[in-house]
């Protein structure tokens, strides 16, 4: 039992040392280790740098833009059809 709490809080460490390095949170990193284990690992690895990730979003859309693209276009569509409604 204490070695795995001692296994378990050294993958966290690992995690966030490598999460860190990345550019990204130690804590997140640390999280990611300590309650996912080797999946948390695998993820913390297969992650882009920082600086890469902001490099390869320049001139894609967030979610919150498309999040209110989508919303914009419902509220258009709903005021169409209100005005086609009233006019029948």
């Amino acid at each position: 039992m204490i070695l795995y709490i001692i296994l378990i809080i050294a993958m966290g460490i690992l995690c966030a040392f490598i999460h860190k390095n990345k550019g990204y949170s130690p804590i997140s990193g640390f999280c990611w280790g300590f309650f996912f284990f080797i999946i948390g690992l695998i993820i913390v690895l297969l992650e882009r740098d920082k600086g890469e990730q902001i490099e390869a979003d320049k001139g894609k859309l967030s979610m919150t833009q498309w999040l209110l693209i989508f919303l914009g276009i419902g509220i258009l569509l709903i005021i169409i059809f209100f005005i086609i409604a009233s006019l029948m």
